[in-house]
């Protein structure tokens, strides 16, 4: 579908073209500033110097020369300056805008740039044996929402969850068990003792090398297939995945794959001889693999007792998804402090011949802190886990709707908590730029005004309301040519803008753009609440169309906060 701005800009583009005054390759249009009364700008100055005139006395003769068809979105058209000046037709888009939504529901903004192409998205990959923390929220919410996005964008996306079972950081889990046995416990109580395990033998090994030499035979004994090693490891493995898939359901998310790092053991050798026969690679003085590419700093491919790191993994992992997947891309959302680590698996999959014309692409993110601005850390006793964080938000997310809809059944007040805690934190994380670091405001997060999950579920739950109270004495078929108040135009213009939205926020791996659309939508909704009778609207015809409208917003807002990862209730 072209949806009514893409077919806005088309129009200006041809309006131009047809005087004949400007060569098509010279016709670029912009957004005009804040001040400017337009939705599109003309500038003149590149097509000006070709034609040798001044820059406003073209931009004069432009306005002058183009004639608006009847069914045009153009609905008006002036010349300031060296700006030729382009506005919408308020009835035109209004009509235009809301047959798109209706015809669309909540798969709004979709659009097939992608159709044929495939990403892989690398995401969550929590380590095997410890609790998922908010260190690892990060990851898994911007990772979803890319998948979301990506998919909407009409692209076939593989997302693969990269667990850590695999390297010397699980053989020191394995000495560990050896030396002080198995947990008697389950779920995140058994994992806890794990790591309890795995803090105190890290902390003997510091003064005990012979323990470093237990830790790293353990990894290799696990990598040669040794039965002891192997039943110790699938009960980690599994212990893990099953307390990490209960956080996984409730924040919605899905992975296609979640292949380990012990997936690609078999192909290890072959990485490790491809590395070193492709040149990329060489054998070092101790024996061990190593590689020096593009002045980065020199990388282990294979250590000098045979074992691997976790270069050697990521290098099989890549060619294993170039060979599975075809992919167009692969995308890594991890965090910001691994960049030279991806610099240097891009620069010698590069090296080797792979991805000459594919991109690799490493999304990196800042950390969780506290209020005053102190990374949550295990070393430093302030980490929160991720089924603690869920629960703290969905907990506060119930006081405030008992505090704002005391009427409601407890299995709906329930579920609307569930939805607001676990809304607030998604939204909380995918506001801002994914550099930035974060903090854990629990005010700001559950705010039921300014940029808050909670504040635009309450949006859309207003118009789910509206409608509702509407449905009970019936409405009238709508015009949508009545709306040409400000603040109905403000928002169907707005929300013309999620397509856009949407795929700027592909282009540029930035679920910020979707939220920051979500936002301007509840307040520009906000306005038009204000401002504009629905239910008791001046006319039956107004009311239809206006309520038209409060659809079309509901339709809009659960789309965007879908790509977010954010469930809409119908009620709060």
């Amino acid at each position: 579908m072209e949806y009514a701005l893409e077919r806005f800009t088309a129009q200006v583009n041809a309006a131009i073209a047809a005087t004949g005054r400007v060569a098509p390759a010279l016709i670029e249009t912009t957004t005009p500033k804040p001040n400017i009364p337009a939705d599109l700008a003309f500038p003149a100055f590149r097509a000006a110097k070709d034609l040798r005139v001044p820059p406003p006395q073209l931009a004069a003769e432009l306005a002058a020369a183009i004639t608006i068809p009847p069914d045009s979105l153009i609905g008006k058209v002036e010349a300031t300056g060296p700006f030729l000046n382009f506005s919408m037709h308020p009835q035109r888009l209004a009509a235009a805008v809301l047959t798109e939504i209706a015809a669309c529901g909540d798969g709004y903004g979709q659009q097939p740039d992608g159709v044929g192409k495939l990403i892989v998205v690398d995401y969550s990959a929590p380590n095997i044996a410890k609790r998922m923390h908010v260190g690892h929220i990060r990851s898994t919410i911007i990772g979803q929402s890319l998948v979301n996005i990506f998919r909407a964008l009409g692209y076939t996306v593989v997302g693969d969850n990269h667990l850590g079972d695999w390297g010397k950081q699980f053989g020191v889990v394995l000495a560990s068990i050896a030396l002080y046995g198995t947990p008697d416990a389950e779920g995140e109580t058994a994992m806890a003792a794990l790591e309890a395990q795995y803090a105190r033998y890290s902390g003997v090994m510091k003064a005990q090398p012979s323990l470093e030499d237990e830790a790293r035979a353990w990894s290799l004994r696990l990598e040669q297939g040794d039965p002891e090693a192997r039943r110790l490891w699938q009960w980690c493995v599994d212990l893990t995945l099953e307390a990490a898939q209960k956080n996984y359901n409730r924040l919605g998310i899905r992975f296609d794959y979640a292949y380990g790092e012990s997936f690609y053991e078999h192909l290890l050798p072959g990485v490790i001889n491809e590395t070193v026969q492709s040149e990329a690679a060489y054998r070092d003085d101790d024996n061990s693999v190593v590689a020096e590419i593009d002045n980065l700093p020199k990388f282990i491919i294979q250590r000098s007792d045979g074992g691997t790191v976790y270069m050697t993994r990521d290098i099989a992992t890549v060619e294993f998804r170039l060979r599975e997947f075809s992919p167009a891309q692969i995308v890594y959302v991890v965090d910001g402090r691994q960049e030279m680590h991806f610099r240097q698996l891009f620069a010698i999959m590069r090296a080797m011949g792979y991805a000459q014309h594919i991109g690799l692409v490493h999304i990196p993110f800042g950390v969780v802190t506290t209020l005053d601005g102190q990374p949550l850390s295990t070393k430093k006793g302030n980490m929160v886990y991720l089924e603690t964080l869920l629960d703290e938000a969905v907990a506060r997310a119930r006081a405030v709707v008992e505090q704002k809809s005391p009427e409601l059944p407890d299995a709906e007040k329930a579920a609307v908590a569930e939805a607001v805690g676990v809304g607030a934190v998604i939204y909380n994380d995918l506001y801002q730029d994914t550099k930035r670091n974060i903090t854990l405001d629990w005010d700001r997060m559950l705010a039921t005004d300014g940029n808050s999950a909670t504040y635009l579920q309450y949006s859309h739950a207003r118009c789910r309301s509206i409608l509702r109270r509407a449905e009970a004495d019936g409405s009238a078929p709508s015009d949508a040519t009545l709306l040409t108040h400000p603040a109905e135009t403000g928002l169907i213009k707005h929300l013309a803008r999620l397509p856009e939205a949407l795929r700027e926020a592909g282009s540029r791996y930035a679920p910020f753009v979707i939220a920051d659309w979500c936002y301007t939508t509840a307040r520009e909704f906000g306005v038009f609440f204000e401002q504009c009778q629905v239910l008791k609207a001046e006319n039956p015809e107004l009311r239809a169309a206006r309520l038209a409208l409060v659809a079309a917003t509901a339709h809009a807002l659960k789309a965007g906060l879908g790509l977010l990862g954010i469930r809409t209730p119908e009620r709060m």
